[in-house]
């Protein structure tokens, strides 16, 4: 029977997402407690003409409180301080409604500017507080600490701190119907459905974590609710989950599974040991091939050229190898001219010293698909970004052979660690190489290797960008290994290390088993929907007004789906703004990127004394993300 529920639950949960919740109409789901759909699921404890609501979503539920018989909404309660679950708020507290939250998040409502302004936008390795915020002030009347309880009408809600999907995150405990009613806990987001949370990303803490110290939390906290002894779970995305032990039991044995799969195997032997002595820095892989930590490498043509594949220093080139880390390297290889630099990939670990080789006289060559997010970095919401700005002077493609010196390689899109990544593939002193970059591969038994590729293989935060279908992202890197079968894997951080095709098919098979992991934590037609924080977003990320107050951007939509996609958005500014247009209708082909140019126009003479928010609020297929995007107006 109990398995039978779950089945029951976890298809509603599939409908649910697919049709989305703005279609829902009032659902008593208990006694006197009614469901609302929208950007989220809202709660409405009805007695009387009264209503205390859990969240507010987009205000779908103002026009329903007829149908409730409902006059007076006295109290909205909020399980976090996400923009889905509390944009029409502020309308509701003008209607008469008192505001109760968390004290861990009180500052996100009453002051937003106070968090934009603060937020991190360069370098960014910690994800909490995430910038799905609030983006306009929200009163609260009411601020409860962990296990302080709410009296309204004869219920007693409380306030149970659940961190996790966010650091404010709330389980509100109440008892419906008094004794012989039934304990109620209202989840937020900590589960969607039996086995299942709403998506992965907002599990991000830190980098490094791959959303493990948020599902841990998450699952911790919803070990309090049951040992509370809750009846039902009422999610604010998702469906009424009447077996609460079977349904967090699924989701710990799904979670379980995803983030402690890897390919097991004996470790392989390091490179031999340099025949040459240089300096701690620096690591002579053969003759006339280095590895310089913490993550480049430099490769010289015999002739006193160089070609550095990434490169990092700080600014001021000062750091733990001494004050002048560039003249170290080429006194020590005898470097007479640095003529070429090639980051693998954006972060700022691996290209922070290119500026330092553009002063040598190198020439930048850089993948294509991220010669723009390189030479406009603030432009991105991505994680580990560097603020120097690095323009390309050649561009490289996929499968592009090029030559340098004496040598020939081939240049690959190498998306694992993020999409923005690239290989180079060629012969270097008589050995196949492979430069990797961060898209690692794991040695077989490496616990180093295992560590850093986080159970979820490669997946340090999902601000990287990922994609999880076939033959893209980490799979396709897997697939170029097993083509090329290199004998030396050059990793960025770790140094290089012999390969092999066991290895690389192990790589291969494994990675082939995570998108139907993933399948089984999210709800969603394609997971992609779950795993991809980016995929509605702003172009620019930030920006400034120009001299006429105005800004051009775009709106960008990845549609992971495999048919058509109908997108309506409808962007929301600070007061006294406006779009031009207002509004827009997108129709995206099935695994297709589309975007909606639009005007933002400031008021006259508006100066700007801290960030201003610009935000879109998304709804495509059918579902309500809310406000799911921001944009970074910045100050003058």
């Amino acid at each position: 029977m109990r398995l039978a529920k779950l089945v029951i639950q976890c298809a509603l949960a599939l409908l649910c997402a697919a049709a989305g919740a703005s279609a829902k109409a009032p659902e008593q789901v208990a006694g006197g407690v009614y469901l609302v759909g929208g950007s989220c699921n809202v709660y409405a404890i009805v007695r009387g003409a009264a209503a205390l609501l859990i969240d507010s979503g987009e205000g779908d539920v103002i026009g329903q409180l007829d149908a409730l018989g409902v006059k007076n909404v006295e109290w909205v309660v909020h399980t976090h301080a996400h923009r889905d679950q509390c944009a029409a708020t502020p309308r509701l507290a003008e209607m008469g409604a008192r505001v109760a939250v968390l004290d861990e998040g009180e500052r996100f409502y009453r002051d937003p500017a106070g968090f934009w302004n603060q937020f991190q936008l360069y370098i960014r390795y910690q994800f909490k507080p995430d910038s799905f915020k609030p983006a306009r002030p929200i009163p609260v009347h009411r601020v409860l600490a962990d296990g302080e309880s709410l009296e309204w009408r004869g219920i007693t809600l409380t306030a149970l701190a659940t961190p996790g999907h966010s650091v404010d995150h709330t389980a509100w405990l109440a008892e419906i119907g008094g004794s012989s009613g039934k304990k109620i806990a209202f989840t937020g987001d900590m589960i969607h459905s039996p086995g299942k949370v709403w998506n992965l990303f907002h599990f991000d803490h830190h980098y490094w974590d791959g959303g493990f110290e948020g599902v841990r939390k998450t699952l911790a906290g919803l070990d309090k609710v049951l040992e509370w002894g809750a009846d039902m779970l009422l999610p604010s995305h998702g469906v009424p989950i009447g077996d609460p032990p079977a349904a967090v039991a699924l989701l710990k044995e799904n979670m379980h599974q995803l983030y402690e799969f890897s390919p097991e195997g004996e470790a392989e032997d390091e490179v031999a040991p340099p025949s040459r002595r240089v300096p701690q820095l620096i690591r002579q892989v053969s003759e006339h091939l280095y590895h310089v930590r913490p993550t480049g490498y430099v490769l010289l043509d015999g002739q006193g050229g160089a070609l550095f594949y990434d490169y990092y220093s700080v600014p001021e080139e000062n750091s733990r190898w001494g004050p002048s880390r560039i003249d170290t390297i080429l006194k020590a290889l005898d470097i007479e001219r640095v003529e070429v630099a090639i980051p693998s990939h954006f972060h700022e670990d691996h290209l922070r010293g290119f500026p330092v080789l553009k002063k040598l006289g190198a020439q930048y060559w850089v993948f294509d698909n991220m010669a723009d997010l390189l030479a406009h970095p603030s432009r991105y919401n991505l994680c580990c970004i560097a603020p120097e700005q690095i323009p390309a002077d050649r561009v490289l493609h996929d499968n592009e052979v090029i030559s340098w010196g004496p040598y020939t390689f081939r240049i690959i899109h190498f998306p694992g660690q993020t999409m923005y990544h690239q290989a180079m593939y060629g012969e270097v002193d008589g050995r196949k190489v492979m430069f990797m970059g961060d898209t690692d591969c794991y040695a077989l038994g490496d616990q180093t290797m295992g560590r850093r590729n986080l159970k979820l293989h490669g997946i340090s935060t999902f601000f990287n960008y990922y994609n999880l279908d076939q033959g893209r992202g980490y799979e396709k890197a897997m697939e170029r290994m097993v083509e090329f079968d290199p004998e030396l894997m050059l990793f960025a951080h770790s140094g290089p290390r012999e390969g092999n095709m066991l290895t690389y098919q192990t790589n291969l098979d494994s990675i082939r088993l995570r998108r139907a992991r993933v399948e089984k934590v999210l709800p969603h037609e394609d997971p992609n929907l779950g795993f991809d924080p980016n995929r509605f977003c702003f172009y620019p990320y930030s920006g400034s007004l120009s001299a006429d107050g105005t800004l051009d951007a775009e709106l960008r939509v990845r549609n992971h789906l495999a048919r058509k996609m109908k997108t309506s958005i409808e962007f929301r500014l600070p007061p006294g703004w406006r779009a031009e247009p207002q509004s827009a209708e997108l129709e995206v082909f099935g695994k297709t990127e589309a975007a909606v140019r639009f005007k933002i126009i400031a008021p006259s003479g508006e100066k700007l004394d801290g960030r201003r928010i610009v935000t879109a609020r998304i709804i495509a297929d059918g579902i309500d993300w809310g406000e799911f995007c921001e944009m970074l107006v910045e100050a003058d």
